[in-house]
């Protein structure tokens, strides 16, 4: 805390006042190397591409998943629509079979209503067959005929439904079968319970594609039964309660004669089951399987599948928009997605039905996609941050540390002296602790020399001040007895001095530098006998004395 409340007083000084520690100096030196390497890991990180990773990862997921799903719908259908066909194929088999053995011409199948309950009878085992093999949550068939001879409502066709409460290929629990629609006693008959919305028979009056897929059966004589099957919409059967899509397949006799469609339903709540995609990462995200238009996916007449919702709910008109980037953004009234539609052929080329398009989306609510990619990316900058934290913590940590001795002995040389300073340990810093007891040590015996020499100095002084001249100091005799020694600059200089003349007055006048004085300075000292310009200046009084 102490360095840090240094620095903001260093901030507030003007920049030629701010004198700093050395503890200072190494935390800014610790600091700027860490900011130096976590910068250089991320301009490393960003040229390799890592900031683009935590999207290019949710993006992959999010293709993969889509991929999952729409490969997983495509196949499954597929498989579907060839099981309804044979299904078709067989029915149609067995009740021509049937009206032989009635001497029943096969344009006159439908037109007995007495017999329909034993004709119904006889297609009972193809449709458990076919719930047994097929992952669906159902299977009917549906004739063009009435079981009373007067009947109120056109709309009503006999039929059959036998309804599947869970699938065998999605749970351990053994699926059970139900009637949802048919006569009660060819369900007892088989042993077949009874739903608690059972009806005797279809009431056809919401469900135009009854007549739609006859219709297109009738207009289209000797095309293949294999171009002729369809899936409805999102459809809620008269007195049902769960929504579903149906596979219809033309039942047609070997004159042309069309006696109905049969098929197979995939409920809403099978196809949650089967194709709800992975909601680790995203609790909200949701498979979509609806018909499509340029470009426009209506999950109000399809299924959705997804954790986080009901069976029953839809996510509305869905349109393309702009600026996803590399993800797909689709808009509802309320809300916008991200995420991957992909188209599903669900039909042959040569199909009646070919021009009617079904696509697969992934979708997630775009906020949920945004706050995933930002979790991470804060996860990522979190990290950044902490190590950035870490390493200026280090930084103090490992300055305080490494100036420590030098303060420590820093401290010990004020406080008891140099001469007395124990070792750092560090070769500089014991070198200079040497050098300055060295100079101690000079000092003492230049003090002990200058008080010996102003002795001496006092003496001749005092000598010299005798006018009989009895006796002179023995440092002056010896003084006029070098002066003879002196060379002719030397000379020259030693006149000057006696002139009274400064060091710097002697140089101008000579033409020489002040170096050169101080050269000469040295010599004249040595061969005189002097220890400085003041003993020198001593020496020059004594003899304009004498």
């Amino acid at each position: 805390m102490n360095m840090f409340r240094e620095a903001l007083t260093l901030l507030r000084r003007p920049w030629t006042d701010k004198a700093r520690t050395l503890q200072m100096r190494a935390f800014a030196f610790f600091t700027l190397f860490a900011v130096a390497i976590v910068g250089a890991g991320i301009l490393i990180l960003a040229m390799i591409g890592v900031f683009r990773t935590t999207e290019q990862r949710h993006l992959a997921w999010m293709d993969a998943e889509a991929r999952h799903v729409s490969a997983a719908v495509a196949e499954d259908y597929a498989s579907l629509s060839m099981r309804g066909v044979s299904l078709a194929r067989t029915l149609a088999d067995g009740i021509h079979d049937w009206a032989e053995d009635q001497a029943i011409a096969g344009s006159q199948v439908t037109a007995h209503p007495e017999l329909v309950d034993a004709l119904l009878s006889q297609t009972v085992g193809d449709l458990l067959t076919v719930l047994d093999n097929t992952v669906s949550s159902g299977a009917f068939i549906i004739l063009d005929a009435s079981t009373s001879p007067v009947s109120d409502n056109p709309d009503t066709k006999a039929g059959l439904f036998l309804k599947r409460t869970t699938t065998n290929s999605l749970s351990s629990v053994p699926s059970k079968t139900y009637c949802l629609r048919g006569p009660a006693d060819v369900a007892r008959a088989n042993g077949i319970e009874l739903l608690g919305q059972w009806r005797r028979d279809f009431d056809l009056g919401g469900m135009r594609l009854f007549d739609k897929v006859m219709t297109v059966a009738r207009s289209s004589a000797g095309t293949d039964l294999s171009r002729l099957y369809y899936w409805s919409d999102r459809y809620l059967l008269d007195g049902n309660s769960e929504y579903a899509m149906l596979l219809l397949v033309p039942l047609i006799a070997p004159d042309g004669t069309v006696w109905g469609l049969c098929g197979m339903e995939v409920s809403d709540m099978l196809f949650k089951r089967l194709y709800s995609p992975d909601a680790t990462h995203y609790p909200r995200v949701l498979a979509a399987f609806a018909p499509t238009n340029a470009g426009e996916i209506d999950t109000r007449v399809g299924l959705i599948a997804g954790n986080f919702y009901l069976s029953s709910q839809t996510v509305g008109l869905l349109t393309p928009q702009a600026g996803g980037g590399a993800i797909d953004l689709l808009a509802s009234d309320d809300k916008v997605y991200a995420g991957r539609a992909e188209g599903i052929k669900l039909y042959p080329s040569d199909s009646p039905f070919r021009a009617e398009g079904w696509a697969v989306a992934l979708l997630l609510p775009k906020s949920d996609w945004d706050r995933g990619i930002n979790h991470d990316k804060l996860l990522f900058y979190g990290g950044l941050i902490a190590v950035l934290a870490a390493s200026l913590f280090a930084a103090l940590f490992i300055s305080r540390r490494y100036i420590r001795p030098v303060v420590s002995a820093l401290s010990l040389v004020r406080s008891q002296g140099s001469t007395s300073a124990a070792k750092t340990q560090i070769a500089e810093i014991d070198d200079l602790l040497e050098y300055l007891a060295a100079l101690d040590q000079e000092r003492k015996a230049l003090g002990v020399e200058n008080q010996s020499l102003s002795a001496e100095l006092e003496q001749t002084k005092a000598q010299a001040s005798r006018r009989d001249g009895t006796a002179r100091s023995p440092l002056f005799e010896r003084f006029l007895r070098n002066l003879g020694s002196l060379s002719t600059q030397e000379r020259a200089v030693f006149n000057l001095y006696m002139e009274n003349r400064t060091a710097h007055e002697i140089a101008a006048q000579l033409f020489i530098s002040i170096n050169t004085v101080k050269f000469h300075n040295k010599n004249i000292y040595g061969k005189l006998g002097v220890s400085s310009l003041e003993a020198l200046k001593v020496y020059v009084a004594l003899m304009k004395e004498t």
